[in-house]
Parts: C-alpha cells; sequence; structure tokens
C-alpha cells in the first residue's frame, strides 16, 4: 500500500522519517455536456514525478462518457472508467505512469471533480537507495512542478518507529 514503511528496519529498533509529499492546491476539473478536457497522457509526459500517486475525486456522479478512464497498468490499455454514484468518493491510481483521458461528455451531467498527486519518500541517513524500498527516492521528486513553481507540493514528515515500547 502507499503507507508502506520498511518493517526489517522497524523491527531493528531503527526510526525512520517518511515523507508524504503533496499537491498544495488540488486541480479542479469541470467537465460540461459536449466538452472533452484531456487527451490520453501520463502525468510524466507533462513533467511529474514518476513517484507520483494521483488521486481524483469526482463531487458528482460518474458514469459512462463524463467519467475519467485509466489503464490498470502501464501499457495495459485496458480502459475502465472510474464511475461512482456516490460523490466524494475517491480513486487512487498510477497517473504518473498508466495513460488516463476523458472522452467528450455525452451525458446530460457536468462531471466536477478534485484531482491530486502524492508521493511519499523516506529521509534517508545513508547515501546509497535500497533498492528493495517499495518509496520512491528523493531524486526523482525534483520535478518540472518543484523546480518551475515552489509552492506547488508541499510535505509532512511522520516520525515512525522511534517511540520506546516497554
Amino acid at each position: 500500500g502507499i503507507f508502506y514503511t520498511n518493517r526489517h528496519q522497524l523491527h531493528r529498533g531503527k526510526p525512520q522519517t517518511i515523507v508524504y509529499r503533496y499537491q498544495a492546491f488540488p486541480s479542479i476539473n469541470i467537465v460540461r455536456p459536449g466538452e472533452c478536457s484531456t487527451d490520453p497522457h501520463c502525468d510524466m509526459t507533462q513533467g511529474h514525478s514518476i513517484g507520483n500517486i494521483s488521486f481524483h475525486i469526482p463531487l458528482t456522479a460518474t458514469y459512462a462518457t463524463n467519467a475519467v478512464y485509466v489503464e490498470s497498468r502501464p501499457g495495459r490499455e485496458d480502459w475502465h472508467p472510474l464511475s461512482t454514484s456516490a460523490p466524494g468518493l475517491g480513486f487512487q491510481f498510477d497517473g504518473a505512469r498508466c495513460l488516463h483521458f476523458n472522452l467528450k461528455n455525452e451525458t446530460d451531467i457536468t462531471r466536477v471533480s478534485l484531482n491530486f498527486r502524492v508521493a511519499i519518500t523516506r529521509v534517508c541517513d545513508v547515501t546509497e537507495y535500497d533498492p528493495d524500498d517499495q518509496l520512491c527516492c528523493p531524486e526523482l521528486l525534483n520535478d518540472r512542478f518543484s523546480q518551475e513553481n515552489p509552492g506547488f507540493y508541499d510535505e509532512v514528515e511522520v516520525s515512525m518507529g522511534d517511540v520506546q515500547r516497554s
């Protein structure tokens, strides 16, 4: 899962600091009937980090052609809509590497959604990255958006494993 930490390090009593970097202001996407908002793309082609996890939160019902379509894994092209009848239900997907897009909205419902990205890494006390680590290495987080707009992302650090247990 996205909240994974290296349990082996925790069992050895080694504290860790996990960094959650998130898009400071979500994008608001509005797609009215008869409109189309995005062609097929993966976020890396637009300058986002490969370490970003995409979140899509529809604020209106989404189905058929007013939904966002995504592939399940990079290159599979097994498109499926992120449909929901319960506004506010969010979706998480690998938008950095998986193609996603909108069709022309041929429903009578305007889709309104919040979209944002989160990346998770750890503060390392070593100079070499652990290849078994499932979190993004810090170097990959330096994307076009963090370079051109320093306020695009914000972050919070969470210390884990540094509490003494009795």
